[in-house]
């Protein structure tokens, strides 16, 4: 019995401890973002608040840097990408699949391996296809470069879920006369929406964490996605206002966390049923 609750309690003394460990970064940046510029360096840190400093940091970044139209991109530029991703690769999974099942290992293997290339090494090289379409500063021109990134791990992660239904439920539907396209919207889609959910999840965090190749694409203030105007808080003209960087850091934690409490439960789903299959 000692032994069974010793082992319970360490349990649960170790999930504290992750906790603690996970958490004290996100709280420390939140107490961060309520001081001044010369507070940062004290340690340990005051726990005391001054309002008069907390509504000064906040209102240089949500309304004299406007990290709030900042935010507003990444979730355009973000949805977008991802809506275009898995228009394209839920069909294209189906046919490697489905359609061309005997050679879908290789392929598979062949589009996934285009996710391993640098940004670096194609960075350049997008910046003038898309200059030379008068496509670079805007939205559009960077969507279709993020729609490339994220397609090839879209499809694999679709693959495998479109190859765990079984063949005799759509061979079953065409006997019933149904086409090779009903099949697919009727049949294959509502058994991998958890796929679906997965794989718009994964193609989201690649998408809102992308700096490279949009620092070569958007020079405009106001078309900036979160991570490039970030990174114009670092100069080497002036020093770096620390409070302002992790004011900016909660600023754009908070979308991030509201949205995972809404994704969290397709995100467990999707990844359980395809672990189960």
């Amino acid at each position: 019995m000692l032994m069974r609750l010793a082992g319970r309690l360490t349990k649960y003394l170790f999930l504290v401890f992750i906790a603690l460990v996970g958490i004290a970064p996100l709280l420390y940046l939140l107490l961060l973002s309520t001081k001044m510029r010369i507070e940062i360096g004290d340690l340990p840190p005051s726990l005391k608040i001054n309002w008069e400093v907390v509504k000064a940091n906040y209102e240089e970044v949500l309304i004299r840097r406007s990290y709030i139209k900042n935010n507003i991109n990444s979730f355009i530029i973000t949805g977008l990408t991802v809506f275009f991703s898995l228009s394209l690769a839920t069909p294209a999974a189906y046919v490697l699949s489905k359609v061309m099942s005997k050679r879908s290992d290789s392929l598979s293997t062949n589009i996934l391996s285009l996710r391993f290339m640098p940004p670096i090494a194609v960075a350049v090289p997008i910046m003038l296809m898309m200059r030379s379409v008068h496509l670079n500063n805007t939205h559009v021109g960077l969507v279709a470069p993020y729609v490339a990134a994220s397609l090839p791990l879209a499809i694999w992660i679709l693959l495998g879920f479109f190859d765990e239904i079984p063949n005799e439920i759509e061979e079953a539907a065409m006997l019933d006369g149904a086409s090779r396209i009903q099949t697919f919207f009727r049949v294959n889609l509502p058994l991998v929406r958890p796929g679906i959910a997965v794989a718009g999840i994964f193609s989201a965090i690649l998408i809102w964490n992308e700096f490279l190749v949009g620092m070569y694409l958007i020079d405009s203030e106001s078309l900036k996605t979160v991570p490039i105007a970030a990174a114009g808080l670092i100069s080497a003209q002036r020093p770096i206002d620390w409070n302002i960087a992790a004011t900016v850091g909660v600023v754009t934690l908070v979308p991030l966390l509201v949205a995972s409490f809404f994704v969290q439960k397709h995100l467990v789903k999707g990844i359980t049923a395809g672990a189960i299959k």
